[in-house]
């Protein structure tokens, strides 16, 4: 088992599998109304079987590459992927589904962690993102692990939207 870590967290891919406790913690991430409202969406309503397998199939697809972040314990902390994926870059998703957990550095581990992979193995140029301006806590975590904005307008949530991005030769090499 070669995953991507980074400090205290393991990124377990799913084409290795999800046990039940991860798929359990998965659903729930979706359900939650309070990070589907993070995440620009609502809240999940499907059933978990069908809900199960969506995911499936969504995580076969050839431009997307999907992790559980896991704790130093190897428990489920949420999920991070790479999608848009081209040979020269991706967008970066990630959720943390634990919300005690939020605010103790997991998120930034966890980027840091498909960082040094997207850069390494994956040998991408750049990877960018989106996420809502209003949203301090995410903004800081993606400039802890690198991350710079490099745009600022209306997103198509609705809501005003920050895009941020790493380059390679910018990418710290303590990962």
């Amino acid at each position: 088992m070669d995953w991507p870590r980074f400090g205290r967290v393991v990124l377990k891919p799913f084409s290795a599998g999800l046990s039940e406790e991860e798929w359990k913690g998965l659903y729930e991430t979706f359900r939650d109304p309070e990070i589907a409202e993070w995440n620009g969406s609502s809240p999940l309503r499907t059933p978990f079987w069908l809900f199960k397998r969506f995911v499936l199939a969504e995580t076969r697809r050839k431009d997307r590459l999907s992790f559980v972040i896991l704790d130093e314990k190897g428990d489920y902390l949420g999920t991070v992927e790479l999608y848009d994926l081209t040979p020269e870059e991706a967008t970066l998703g990630i959720l943390i589904g634990r919300k005690e957990r939020w605010g103790h550095g997991y998120g930034t581990e966890a980027v840091r962690a498909l960082l040094a992979y997207a850069f390494g193995p994956l040998g991408l140029r750049r990877v960018r993102l989106r996420t809502f301006a209003h949203n301090l806590r995410a903004r800081r975590a993606f400039e802890k692990a690198g991350f710079r904005q490099v745009g600022l307008g209306p997103g198509p949530r609705g809501k005003e939207d920050v895009y941020m991005e790493v380059r390679r030769e910018d990418f710290g090499s303590e990962a």
